[in-house]
């Protein structure tokens, strides 16, 4: 009955008319809708295309990921932070400039040697593809922008909306693709239609709404946010670039060392768990970091907000991550047939990370917040090499990708342990560390 009534009082708290729980199910519903949309057609899209083609997907994403870091110079992170939108709009601007720029001068390394990058990651056909990196990470920076820019004014409805926009032109073309002769490439180029919509979409959303906004851009204005907010560039572009890395690490390893089929499998499972859990995170971290930092403006800590909110994610994420603890390799065989059962045992080892993932990052916005850019960095780089030497240690020791992604795992959910420790303690406001 404690049980019953503990779930009840939460999911009543977020129905009320609390702004923050309001917005937490903004974004929830839209991510959910966004997330829904890839996972009702993983099962089409499992018969459409092997897991050969899965995991060159995989590897092209994780390339313009790690890249993606470089576009904005971290500067979009700084968007929620200044007090006025005179300040925050030039900061706008300026990642939309380096998107330009950067996206500009990508494509002029990599168009001449996109062959000679495919054979150092040992899969020559990615090569075919990487001409698209500079489209896809020029999407992904006027997106972050404009997502942080509603992020700041509260217009959490855009926000889903562009998630929406996302999946769905995403979704739509790779069950296109999957039934043409472009089948190889049709994650890829699916992938990248899906970016520019939500681009699109929310470029279009802001001329609409905030275009008066652009008079208070200048060169002055954005030369002093650029100063202002020196040490995101400084210590975020290295900490998001080996962030990225070890997140990515797997993709491009087990590549490496295993194939592109293991990386197919390991990619699904990401894709059905990992992903939508880091959305819907993502979401709830979104909301939490534009609360928690008025609140750490104004009153010089955000305890009581953090406290509710990693109460409120544990409880709904405990079962969930339980039975797929369980049932994950049933699972996967069942929905998406026999010979993707191995993805299910991927991510049924991988369920402990999957749940500190979900509970801990958005509550990790306090490293931001409380402009911690140093530490955080800290722990990137130790955390990309303890990953870096699992996947070594499971390819030479163990030549088995099991044993790899099980040491992965154990290394990932002990920095999400730590992660939590020093956010919790970051949320108190001025209180020193312990030596």
């Amino acid at each position: 009955m404690f049980q019953l009534n503990y779930f009840k009082n939460i999911f009543v708290k977020l129905f009320t008319k609390d702004s923050f729980s309001r917005n937490v199910l903004i974004l929830l519903t839209g991510t959910l809708i966004a997330q829904a949309i890839p996972l009702a057609i993983s099962p089409v899209l499992t018969r459409l295309f092997t897991a050969e083609n899965f995991g060159l997907f995989a590897l092209y994403f994780s390339i313009s990921q790690i890249m993606s870091v470089f576009i904005t110079g971290r500067y979009e992170y700084a968007i929620i932070l200044p007090e006025k939108d005179e300040d925050a709009i030039n900061i706008v601007a300026l990642c939309l400039s380096l998107t330009l720029l950067i996206s500009a001068l990508s494509a002029f390394i990599i168009l001449p040697f996109r062959y000679f990058i495919a054979d150092l990651l040992n899969k020559h056909e990615i090569g075919d593809y990487l001409f698209l990196i500079p489209v896809t990470i020029c999407a992904i920076g006027i997106y972050t922008t404009f997502n942080l820019w509603y992020n700041r004014k509260g217009y959490f409805r855009n926000v889903s909306f562009g998630k929406i926009f996302r999946s769905s032109f995403s979704s739509f073309f790779s069950v296109g693709f999957g039934l043409t002769i472009l089948k190889s490439a049709g994650l890829i180029i699916a992938d990248t239609i899906g970016q520019l919509a939500a681009a699109f979409y929310l470029s279009f959303k802001f001329l609409r709404s905030d275009r008066e906004r652009i008079k208070s851009v200048s060169k002055a204005g954005m030369k002093e946010q650029a100063r202002r907010y020196i040490q995101f560039p400084k210590y975020n572009i290295l900490s998001g670039l080996l962030e990225k890395g070890s997140g990515q690490a797997p993709v491009i390893l087990l590549t490496a060392f295993f194939g592109s089929s293991v990386t197919g499998l390991f990619a699904l499972s990401q894709r059905v768990i990992a992903a939508p859990e880091g959305l819907i995170s993502v979401s709830i971290g979104d909301v939490f970091r534009q609360k928690a930092s008025i609140e750490f403006q104004q009153n010089g800590n955000c305890r009581k907000t953090f406290l509710d909110l990693f109460r409120m994610l544990f409880s709904i994420s405990i079962i969930p991550f339980i039975l797929l603890a369980i049932f994950a390799p049933t699972l996967f065989a069942f929905v998406f047939g026999e010979e993707w059962r191995i993805a299910g045992n991927y991510a049924q080892i991988m369920t402990i990370m999957f749940f500190l993932s979900f509970v801990v990052s958005p509550l990790s916005n306090m490293f931001i917040i409380a402009e911690k850019q140093k530490i955080d960095l800290v722990i990137q780089i130790v955390l990309f090499a303890f990953i870096c030497v699992s996947f070594i240690a499971g390819f030479n020791i163990f030549r088995n990708p099991g044993k790899a992604i099980l040491l992965y795992t154990i290394i990932y959910s002990i920095k999400y342990c730590f992660e939590f420790y020093l956010s919790y303690r970051f949320s108190k406001g001025k209180v020193p560390l312990p030596k």
